[in-house]
């Protein structure tokens, strides 16, 4: 069944809210980043921040909840197709900002079974700068009948991408984290949280947020960023496509390729692969590179 044209355009109420250091080290423990940039302001500002940096997929913390932009995940099927973050600048400590969500597009997919497709746009404001950052989300919404259980495509092997290639980082998920960043992202949703209702819409167990694995795309490019001889190098874009599901004790392995470059910015191409080999997450960025 389509969902309803008008909302299109529609925009959640603002949300205000100064960021704070606490906040900051609480999402990056969560993730399991120890990069002193998002921990130490002495090390944030010898690499030319104002104050602790906020990691690349922070704002993650300012979600709509699904009614706002006129969704039911009790009767509807709601996928996270593919999430991108453009940026100005890097949002730091003390950044008073202002969050709303608008629902950009709205289409009926022309396959059978009343599949709908929802662009959602994230609008980042800073006090006395304006935008500073958009997020836009691809979500796939199916209307659902009792018990109906829960479709996602099964990950494949894919080829890498060519490229010099950069570190590549390790992740072991656990229950653990997953119950973490669901607490620092607001994002409770019980199939990554309780085993049972998981297992009621079909699944094996829980599944990790599709946020977390962006957000582990978005260290192994921070990462790196720290072993620059130039110290400020900072992520202005990434996007990523949610191609698999990761569960807890699953083994990722994060890995990016260079791709062009025009003057200071870098293209990235990432992805994540599971211990099987199976292709979890594509994706590409544009990363800041001072003094290139």
């Amino acid at each position: 069944m389509p969902l309803d044209q008008s909302l299109i355009g529609h925009e959640t109420t603002l949300e205000t809210s100064t960021i704070a250091v606490e906040q900051i080290r609480q999402f990056a423990d969560a993730v399991g980043d120890a990069n002193p940039l998002f921990h130490d302001q002495d090390a944030a500002r010898a690499a030319g921040f104002p104050d602790v940096l906020a990691p690349p997929t922070f704002v993650t913390r300012l979600r709509a909840p699904f009614a706002a932009v006129g969704l039911d995940p009790e009767k509807m099927q709601v996928l996270h197709g593919e999430q991108e973050y453009t940026y100005q600048r890097p949002l730091h400590a003390g950044d008073s900002v202002t969050a709303r969500h608008r629902v950009a597009t709205l289409r009926q997919a022309a396959r059978p079974g009343g599949m709908n497709i929802m662009t959602l746009e994230q609008l980042v404001d800073v006090a006395g700068e304006g935008q500073v950052g958009l997020g836009k989300a691809t979500v796939i919404v199916r209307e659902l009948a009792p018990d109906t259980p829960t479709s996602i495509t099964a990950a494949k092997p894919q080829p890498e991408p060519a490229g010099e290639r950069i570190p590549d980082l390790t992740k072991r998920v656990t229950q653990e984290q997953i119950d973490a960043y669901a607490d620092v992202s607001g994002d409770h949703n019980p199939i990554h949280i309780n085993p049972e209702a998981a297992r009621a819409v079909g699944l094996d167990g829980t599944i990790a947020h599709g946020m977390l694995s962006m957000a582990f795309v978005a260290q192994l490019l921070t990462d790196w960023l720290a072993t620059r001889p130039t110290p400020g190098g900072w992520v202005a874009r990434l996007r990523v496509r949610f191609q698999g599901m990761t569960q807890p004790g699953d083994t990722l392995t994060c890995r990016g390729a260079l791709g062009a470059r025009d003057g200071e910015r870098q293209i990235v191409e990432v992805w994540i692969d599971n211990q099987r080999g199976e292709r979890l997450t594509t994706g590409d960025a544009d990363v800041v590179l001072p003094g290139r």
